[in-house]
Order: structure tokens, then C-alpha cells, then sequence
């Protein structure tokens, strides 16, 4: 039998799908990206995130105990992190112990990298191109993008799809840290990994790094990537070929910009 939505429900169900879409959000002018965009998500909503997706992280990747390569990473991310621009968080360094070629951010600017990748990177400024990769994703706020879109689309599916209202209450209340740990091993768009590049060829060189790391990474990666699968961190992203050729003119560029 087929239930039917009165006005009231209809009007109720609409605000709750607006709320999600906009929330209490603001419209900020983002330095890193040059645009203004409207953000739904504060700081420290974002900070209490990446603190519950820590927590489920820990439980599947133990960290790394290689004190050496802990301190490296710490070493050569606080020094990229310093000229993000975006600084209304303190980001986070950790090495994960997984032979696997992947790193990954999460939102309040936690940064992860596998063992499997920090060995492969022989020089700092290997290093830096991965990490300084991840803090653009965090300066153009793709993680907060994909949440907010995930959000608002989750809930106008709860509009299409529930006839209760109850039921549309209990599904927004179910939105859980293993929604946002989908979300944060989930691509990027093609978009998204451009800018991130060219980000972080930016940071690496104001960072005092040779920018060129990004692109001898960019290889690194090509390199593993011949098999039937590839390194994690490439599904779906753009062809390496294409990324090696926009990071080198993005060097070029940062080099006669900053010089």
C-alpha cells in the first residue's frame, strides 16, 4: 500500500534536504583555489571528523614504529605545511605501516602515507611532493566538498525515498564515521588531483623544496603502476603521463612566478 505525503511533510522533508545542501554555511573567498565558495562545514566540525576517522583508521593500519622514517615525515610536512594557505588547523603527519603505495588526507588536516610509498621516496623532496600533494587537498578543501555533496545528496534521497517522516529523521541521524571513511578512500575528481598538484608544486617551492620532487614522484608512481591493478593512490585518478606533463609547465610557472 502506497503512502502519501501531505503538504506539512512535504514542506518538512524540503527544509530538511535545504538544511543539508546549506546548513549554516558561509560563503568565503578560498586563497588557495581563487574562488568563493560556500562552505558548510566549520573548522571545527571538520577537526572533530578527522578525529573520529583517526580512531577507525588506528583499528585497520597500525602506525609505523620506524622512528627514523616517523620523524622524516614529520620533519619535511611541518616545513611544507607552514606556507598552505590555509592555516586554521595545526596538520598532522602519520606513517602508516601498510606495503602499499598510497597516502590520503582526512578532514582537520590529518595526513597519512604508507610505508609501502615512504620507501620508494628516496629524497625529501620526493617526500615533499606527496605531502605537499595532500595539503592542497586540504587547502581547496576537497574532503569538506565531498562530505558537504554526500550530505546534501543523502538527503534529498531521503525525501525521494522515504514516505515517514520519521523515517527521514532516523536516516539523517544515521550518518556515521564509517559514511565518512567511505567517503575519504573515495576519488577524488580528475579536477581535484590537478589543483592538488598544483598546490603543492607551489607549497614545495615556497617550502624551500625543489619542485621538480613532484614530478620524480609522478614517475615513482608510473613506474609501480605497470600490473593489472597499480598502486592504490592511482585509481581513478588522471593518466600519469598527463599529470607528469601538467606538473612540469606548473614548475616552469611557479619558478618564473616566485623567482
Amino acid at each position: 500500500m502506497v503512502a502519501f505525503l501531505s503538504k506539512r511533510d512535504i514542506l518538512f522533508l524540503s527544509f530538511v534536504a535545504a538544511f543539508f545542501l546549506t546548513g549554516c554555511g558561509t560563503l568565503v573567498y578560498n586563497s588557495a583555489t581563487q574562488r568563493r565558495e560556500f562552505i558548510t562545514i566549520s573548522t571545527q566540525e571538520e577537526i572533530n571528523m578527522g578525529k573520529s576517522i583517526h580512531q577507525g583508521v588506528l583499528k585497520g593500519c597500525p602506525l609505523s614504529m620506524d622512528k627514523t622514517q616517523v620523524d622524516r615525515l614529520n620533519r619535511v610536512g611541518e616545513k611544507v605545511a607552514l606556507v598552505s594557505d590555509r592555516q586554521d588547523y595545526k596538520y598532522k603527519f602519520f606513517l602508516i605501516e601498510k606495503n602499499e603505495l598510497n597516502a590520503f588526507t582526512t578532514p582537520g588536516g590529518n595526513i597519512y602515507v604508507y610505508t609501502g610509498l615512504m620507501h620508494q621516496l628516496t629524497s625529501d623532496d620526493e617526500l615533499a611532493g606527496v605531502v605537499a600533494h595532500e595539503i592542497g587537498h586540504c587547502a581547496a578543501r576537497h574532503v569538506v566538498k565531498k562530505f558537504q555533496a554526500s550530505r546534501g545528496y543523502d538527503a534529498i534521497r531521503s525525501v525521494l525515498g522515504y514516505v515517514r517522516m520519521g523515517a527521514a529523521a532516523r536516516y539523517i541521524a544515521s550518518w556515521s564515521s564509517n559514511i565518512l571513511m567511505n567517503l575519504v578512500f573515495s576519488s577524488y575528481s580528475r579536477q581535484d588531483e590537478y589543483e592538488a598538484d598544483r598546490l603543492g608544486i607551489k607549497y614545495m617551492y615556497l617550502a624551500g623544496f625543489n619542485p621538480d620532487g613532484m614530478i620524480q614522484t609522478l614517475g615513482i608512481l608510473k613506474k609501480e603502476s605497470k600490473g593489472p591493478q597499480g598502486p592504490v593512490i592511482l585509481r581513478s585518478h588522471p593518466y600519469l603521463e598527463d599529470r607528469i606533463k601538467a606538473a612540469q609547465d606548473e614548475v616552469v610557472k611557479v619558478r618564473k612566478q616566485f623567482s
